[in-house]
């Protein structure tokens, strides 16, 4: 009876406690994890303190206390240190409560005990014939130091899979696609260690077979198939896989999806579909916005698909605002040019451009051969011809020229990029430079030469907090005689893209009334710490420094200009609105600067 009624008071506590909702967590350490950190322990219990987010959005109620959850989060515990074998954890919790503060902490005592080790791993091949049994053993085997799971280590569930997968890849990639491998884990050394047995049954060998092409309406079936290039070769899934990009390049297809038809393998023929989803032949986008630098702005981009055949593809693209009053543009893209990962773009222009020191008009061609290496890398290399027609500012006078004059210039660059998501980058890099020669022949008015560097790194610190830094470094100089270089091809620094702290080419070299007269040395550095406190919106601070020098290889970190701010982003379809407010230092001329655009600035 004495038992029962202490039952029924402990319950009746439990049931007071739950029932309190005006609890909420405090801290929640764990004493006696060595082997997993207490960051992936709390990442994964279902009862867990504020982030720094959460305390950020101090206007909102955060969720109360829940003594059910506890049992939940201890058996977590466990199988997450079962997974990583330690079989006989043991796990406790303790609860200090505060009833002044209406807090929780909760303190995990955690007992790993020893891990199971793995004794010995054994394959068992099953195939047609003792010379690919054989074969199948040698290379299964041949980077066994590599193998996720290794001898006398602790045996983790994730291992085990690992190495199965491991096994897997490689079978399809050495001409067996319907493999089946099987693990068994054996008990040996009263439960303190275990074998590990894979049973693996090869399937056929196989090469490739007939190719199919489906949904291709208006690319031809040639075309696709030129892009092949594992016909008749012996299977393997990368090869699968990458004839699936070399498709994808053409640029005309939506999807590409290739699939081996392991229900009508002839002899060792393998057959493969490859069916196609088309983009629409014509489309076009309209845009329309507004920014404190550009204004008003409109663009109109029309985009025709397998123009003239051979999946190539027709651009028009028109724009106008108040920095570009016109541009006007056609481009035509041939890909798959000696080689599947080729392109040649041309591209003819007519645009006029306005700035504080000059209005230039231009129309001329680029003619550009692109090489995409990897799929984060890609190479370039350039003409373009223009002729250009600048009209100075009145307080300008250097250059002054009255007619147009000819631009002949080739350029050579690459681009890394494996920065995602897009328009919300929170990991990866991108690092890009270009390398340009101007004044080949043609009567070219200029000679110089300009190279530049775009760093930029992205990282995310913790849950929706993301660091972004950003360093930028260009240099020109006139060559074969010439004592200048052309105004609208110098360096500017400022605005709303660049140095935050000063208006759109505020920055560097300016005449004796002030107006920008642009640089060949340039250097920006940039940083930015973008925290989500809502769905959609994100506060971000900042640190901008650059500066742009008149001379060539004038670059001095002394005399960097530096502005801090801050500002907020608004989560949209097309990228983030920007608002941005930033301060100059050391600067007394100058003052706060206001910036609205769409778009990340870097």
């Amino acid at each position: 009876m004495k038992k029962l009624i202490i039952l029924l008071i402990l319950l009746m506590l439990c049931l007071l406690l739950i029932a309190k909702e005006d609890y909420f967590i405090g801290k929640v350490q764990f004493v006696g994890n060595n082997t997993i950190s207490d960051a992936r322990l709390l990442k994964n219990l279902i009862i867990k303190p504020e982030n720094l987010a959460q305390r950020l959005l101090f206007w909102k109620k955060t969720a109360a206390y829940t003594e059910m959850y506890l049992d939940d989060d201890i058996q977590r515990i466990i199988a997450d240190y079962q997974r990583e074998g330690f079989l006989n954890v043991k796990v406790e919790v303790k609860k200090e409560i505060n009833a002044k503060t209406g807090k929780i902490n909760l303190l995990y005592y955690i007992q790993e005990h020893n891990p199971i080790l793995v004794n010995n791993i054994e394959l068992e091949i099953i195939s047609p014939t003792p010379e690919i049994q054989n074969s199948v053993m040698q290379f299964l085997v041949s980077n066994k130091e590599n193998w996720p799971l290794q001898n006398n280590r602790r045996f983790r569930d994730a291992d085990v899979f690992a190495l199965r997968k491991v096994f897997f890849n490689l079978l399809l990639n050495r001409g067996f696609p319907s493999s089946d491998i099987e693990q068994e884990i054996i008990f040996t050394d009263k439960k303190k260690k275990v074998d590990v047995v894979y049973t693996i049954s090869t399937g056929k060998l196989c090469k490739f077979g007939n190719i199919t092409v489906l949904g291709n309406e208006r690319t031809s079936t040639k075309v696709i198939k030129k892009q092949l290039s594992f016909q008749d070769k012996q299977y393997s899934q990368n090869l699968l896989q990458e004839n699936q990009r070399r498709i994808q390049q053409l640029g005309v297809f939506k999807y590409v999806t290739m699939k081996s038809l392991l229900d009508q393998i002839e002899s060792d023929r393998l057959p493969i579909e490859i069916f196609v989803q088309e983009m629409p032949e014509w489309s076009v986008k309209f845009g329309i916005g507004y920014g404190l630098e550009d204004r008003f702005r409109a663009s109109v981009n029309l985009l025709k698909l397998n123009f003239l055949g051979d999946a190539r593809s027709a651009n028009v693209y028109i724009k106008h605002s108040y920095l570009e009053p016109y541009n006007l543009s056609l481009k035509i893209t041939q890909p798959a040019l000696f080689g599947p990962y080729n392109s040649l773009i041309s591209k003819s222009f007519v645009k006029k451009e306005k700035e504080s020191a000059y209005t230039l008009e231009s129309f001329g061609s680029i003619m550009t051969f692109q090489n995409i290496i990897t799929s984060s890398l890609s190479g370039f290399f350039s003409y373009r011809f223009e002729r250009s027609l600048i009209d100075l500012a009145n307080d300008i006078e250097d250059n002054p020229l009255k007619e147009y004059y000819n631009k002949s210039t080739v350029s050579q660059g690459m681009n890394f990029d494996d920065s995602e998501p897009a328009f919300y980058p929170d990991r990866g890099l991108f690092a890009a430079y270009s390398f340009s020669i101007s004044g080949l022949k043609l009567k070219s008015k200029y000679h110089y030469v300009q190279g530049l560097i775009d760093i930029r790194k992205y990282n995310e610190l913790w849950a929706d907090l993301v660091f972004a830094g950003r360093v930028k470094l260009g240099a020109m100089k006139p060559i074969w005689g010439d004592q200048a270089t052309p105004l609208e091809e110098r360096f500017y620094a400022g605005g709303s893209t660049s140095i935050r702290g000063w208006s759109r080419s505020r920055v560097g070299p300016k005449n004796e009334t002030g107006t920008p007269i642009g640089g060949n040395s340039y250097l920006e550095f940039s940083a930015e710490l973008r925290q989500k406190i809502y769905k959609f919106v994100y506060l971000v601070v900042f640190m901008d420094a650059g500066n742009v020098w008149k001379e060539y290889n004038a670059h001095d970190l002394n005399e960097l200009k530096y502005s801090p701010g801050a500002g907020l982003r608004f989560k949209t379809p097309i990228g983030p609105l920007r608002l941005d407010v930033a301060q100059p230092l050391w600067d007394e001329k100058s003052s706060v600067q206001i910036h609205l655009n769409i778009g990340h600035a870097f």
